[in-house]
């Protein structure tokens, strides 16, 4: 990756951890969800300690894997695929920096999430 100016890469970096708390909210809403419904008896609590276990070995990992390891204008032009942020939401300079990482073309070619 070649050299960002500092204020592009602050930018990336903190719209990045936007987005990364913004996808992180929904997956723990969905986890809310299934407590839910073990509080109201319609999930047991084996079933639930399940969701728990899976949550935390497949989605989270995955949502960390994503924000922690990969570059920040990658994650947050994934982030804006899976619509947890908009380009609405993005500074100009951010969206021309990601414009390549944004073409519909290189997410056809993903074959899905």
């Amino acid at each position: 990756m070649r050299k960002l100016p500092k204020r592009l890469s602050r930018l990336l970096k903190e719209h990045r951890d936007r987005a990364w708390e913004a996808e992180l909210g929904l997956a723990l809403g969905a986890l809310a969800e299934r407590f839910d419904q073990w509080r109201a008896g319609n999930l047991t609590s084996a079933d639930l300690d399940d969701e728990v276990h899976r949550y935390h070995n497949g989605t989270a990992r995955e949502i960390w894997k994503r924000y922690a390891t990969w570059e920040p204008d990658l994650a947050l032009a994934k982030a804006v695929r899976l619509g947890v942020v908009t380009r609405e939401s993005l500074p100009p300079d951010v969206l021309e920096h990601m414009a390549p990482l944004l073409d519909p073309k290189l997410w056809a070619q993903e074959g899905g999430d």
